[in-house]
């Protein structure tokens, strides 16, 4: 299992290293890149202009813009000498072994083109709120897919399971920004019983992140949670719903499949209780193929958090990303996307394992 793991996580650092690679071109092909954010600007002279683009290191060749970026070259030097540290060890390793710390594997994601700040402040900022929606969203979504899908496998043909095929089908059909704006429109809209927007209500509390937001939690926690609770229904509801359906669709099939196995034929010949089997024929062999789906949709739940995000104004990392987009910051669009490439690799890397643990076949 060791050398597995050792071979999946050197697999996912290559694929996250070709992306990068990617990205970096992206940005780099789209019209109005860096140089020329200001070029146009009468508020700078050409002299401005050329001090500006000398400063970004957008006067070098492409390799070896990348290659800072990157932080496998160090700033303050040229040539094969840029790519050692202080130390004599290669740019690319460790800080605190290299002595190089600009570059995003050494955490230096540059400063943002908007107002400045660290590229590394402003995604820190808008990480928490995505990870609260994402990550409730996500156990929500597998626990239910898991459970529901093994119901319907269970009871195949019945009301239930029909009930579940035609909601399903429903949902599936609803594009994200649709079903969140439907959300929006009965139950806040016509009910009132849930917020509209935002991630916490500006009448009884501070922006969420700041400073007097975490004094009001620190002096009433319940009331805080409670309204943030009330905040997440609408945008966890919409990502639920989105993702639930299929992946319980997805189960149900696997279970089925399992089902009519040799094996479980075989446990049920000699007189093997229906809890015994099912727990630890059909449902450990069933979930072994959801198991490889878990990865494929961490960049669904990526891109539909962006989308609901944006519906729900929740102020996390796919709001971010539209105003990067909005402001051609390309530092903080780079940034955004990188750290998405590892949340998805990471995300594929435990899908990989957790497929290993379930059938460990393929570990050969």
């Amino acid at each position: 299992m060791l050398k597995f793991a050792l071979r999946r996580i050197a697999a996912s650092l290559l694929i996250l290293l070709g992306t990068t690679v990617f990205i970096y071109a992206l940005l780099l092909a789209a019209p109005g890149g860096p140089e020329q954010k200001y070029a146009n600007n009468p508020r700078f002279t050409p002299q401005q202009q050329q001090a500006y683009v000398k400063a970004l290191g957008l006067d070098k060749p492409v390799p070896v813009q990348y290659c800072r970026w990157l932080g496998a070259c160090r700033r303050d030097a040229d040539g094969v000498e840029a790519l050692l540290g202080p130390t004599g060890l290669p740019s690319i390793f460790p800080s605190f072994l290299s002595g190089v710390e600009s570059g995003i594997v050494h955490g230096d994601f540059g400063y943002s083109y908007e107002n400045g700040n660290a590229v590394i402040e402003r995604i820190s900022g808008a990480l928490l709120p995505t990870l609260i929606l994402a990550g409730l969203s996500a156990a929500l979504w597998l626990s239910l897919a898991v459970i529901l899908g093994v119901i319907t496998a269970l009871r195949n043909g019945g009301l239930f399971d029909n009930s579940f095929s035609v909601f399903t089908y429903v949902t599936a059909a609803f594009p994200t920004f649709i079903l969140g704006f439907a959300l929006i429109s009965i139950f806040s809209v016509w009910l009132g019983i849930t917020p509209v927007s935002g991630m916490t209500d500006g009448r009884l509390s501070p922006a969420f992140g700041s400073d007097e937001y975490w004094q009001y939690f620190a002096y009433s926690p319940s009331t805080a949670l409670a309204d943030l609770a009330r905040h997440l229904i609408l945008p966890v509801t919409t990502l639920v719903l989105i993702s639930v359906a299929g992946d319980a669709r997805y189960v149900r099939q696997s279970v089925m499949e399992s089902m009519g196995m040799e094996h479980v034929r075989t446990a049920r010949s000699k007189g093997l209780s229906s809890l015994r089997i099912n727990r630890r024929h059909i449902l450990r062999t069933g979930l072994i193929p959801f198991a490889t789906n878990i990865g494929l949709a961490f960049p669904f739940l990526v891109s539909g958090a962006l989308i609901t995000e944006t519906i729900f104004s929740w102020p996390g990392i796919g709001r971010l990303t539209l105003i990067a987009i909005g402001n051609l910051d390309y530092p903080l669009l780079m940034g955004i996307l990188s750290i998405g490439a590892a949340a998805v690799a990471i995300g594929n890397l435990i899908s990989d394992l957790l497929y290993a643990a379930l059938d460990p076949r393929i570990r050969l």
